[in-house]
């Protein structure tokens, strides 16, 4: 089951590096942390995707933001991650 997770969040996160309107190609893994975490490691960096990983890492909205990325939805990719935790 969780590689099948895992296959999902890279194909979502595939189609957002594809969408992007600078034709960046944005690779991540996304994993989970604790009792609930959601890090993405993009391009050798750590960010958070969620409030309980904040405290760690920098936001992800410093390279998925409406501005770089306007079809981005963040939230997919959190719930991605939260069932990485088993939430």
């Amino acid at each position: 089951m969780r590689f099948w997770i895992a296959a999902i969040a890279l194909f979502v996160l595939g189609v957002l590096g594809w969408y992007s309107g600078y034709a960046k190609e944005a690779k991540g893994q996304l994993r989970c942390e604790g009792a609930g975490a959601v890090v993405i490691n993009v391009d050798g960096n750590d960010y958070a995707v969620n409030g309980m990983a904040g405290s760690r890492y920098p936001p992800i909205e410093r390279i998925w933001n409406s501005a770089t990325y306007p079809g981005t939805d963040i939230d997919r990719i959190l719930t991605r991650g939260l069932t990485l935790c088993d939430w």
